[in-house]
């Protein structure tokens, strides 16, 4: 399968996207984690079975995609409106979908909110979104507030940081929670920077993206969501992942698994294995989509 560029146009300018397969054949949207792009599918789609298409999106402020005016915080709401922009440009109905981190976020509350559209779920390591308690709300709410003009204000200050192209590679093989290997940094460096006058490499991602993203839902509105999602839910949980441990992780994959369309599967790896260590999901959601488009 040869990947082919396409570009979607929305009202603040465009999103970037690549795609796999033929366009006649069963369709599949791919959504990837924060601060990453589209490429993250790179080392995993080629290995999925033929007779899928595949459209993998660079969401908005990452990649080769536009970003949003400035002026506000971006959250998950931003972006399940921007996947329903892309679906209506391309009149899709009913297709399947596969999001890692935040993509998977993103994905099971577009599923919630638009069950007609998703037949089938693949969430890799994604916890989400993460319930906020009540009596936590003006906290958590303030913190991301403060957060947003705290970027503003250093956005404004300067121009970003810049580096070659080898030490772009190595931050993002050592600022990153989940480790990459040389191989998968260099695939997302790809779609990651932009080249300035004097040759080197600034990132190009949207710096909001370093204030929380998420919605302030409580566990009572989190189950709801969860509630309305129809289709089946193959969720993957990367052992080697912290931050799967955590109390509000825990919370929100038993929310998940009250929903009995959901089914949660260890997969040996870190929170980034559908890039470093492919050939371990890969069987896992060929079996996944291939029985659930028979259903179809």
């Amino acid at each position: 399968m040869n990947p082919q560029e396409i570009s979607i146009p929305v009202p603040w300018g465009h999103i970037a996207a690549k795609t796999w397969g033929h366009s006649s054949d069963a369709r599949v949207l791919c959504l990837h984690g924060i601060q990453d792009n589209c490429g993250t599918f790179d080392k995993l789609i080629p290995l999925l079975r033929r007779g899928f298409y595949f459209v993998c999106i660079d969401t908005p402020g990452h990649g080769h995609s536009s970003h949003y005016p400035s002026g506000f915080r971006v959250t998950t709401e931003c972006y399940v409106l921007a996947i329903k922009r892309v679906v209506d440009h391309l009149q899709w109905d009913r297709f399947k979908c596969i999001g890692h981190s935040m993509g998977g976020m993103i994905a099971s509350q577009f599923t919630s909110l638009y069950p007609e559209h998703i037949t089938s779920l693949v969430m890799i390591d994604s916890a989400g979104p993460v319930p906020v308690f009540p009596q936590d709300s003006t906290k958590w709410l303030r913190t991301a507030l403060d957060g947003l003009l705290t970027i503003e204000k250093k956005v404004a200050s300067g121009s970003p940081p810049s580096y070659t192209r080898e030490q772009a590679v190595d931050v993002l093989m050592t600022k990153r929670p989940s480790k990459l290997t040389r191989n998968s940094a260099e695939v997302l460096v790809k779609r990651s920077l932009a080249e300035r006058p004097d040759g080197r490499y600034s990132f190009t991602m949207d710096q909001r993206l370093k204030v929380s993203y998420q919605q302030m839902f409580s566990p009572i509105q989190h189950l709801a969501l969860v509630n309305s999602i129809r289709c089946p839910v193959l969720m993957l949980r990367a052992t080697d992942n912290p931050i799967q441990k955590t109390p509000a992780v825990k919370l929100s994959r038993k929310i998940y698994k009250s929903n009995p369309n959901v089914r949660v599967v260890k997969v040996n790896g870190n929170h980034d294995v559908h890039l470093n260590e492919p050939e371990k999901i890969a069987d896992l959601i060929n079996t996944f989509l291939l029985s659930e488009r028979s259903k179809i």
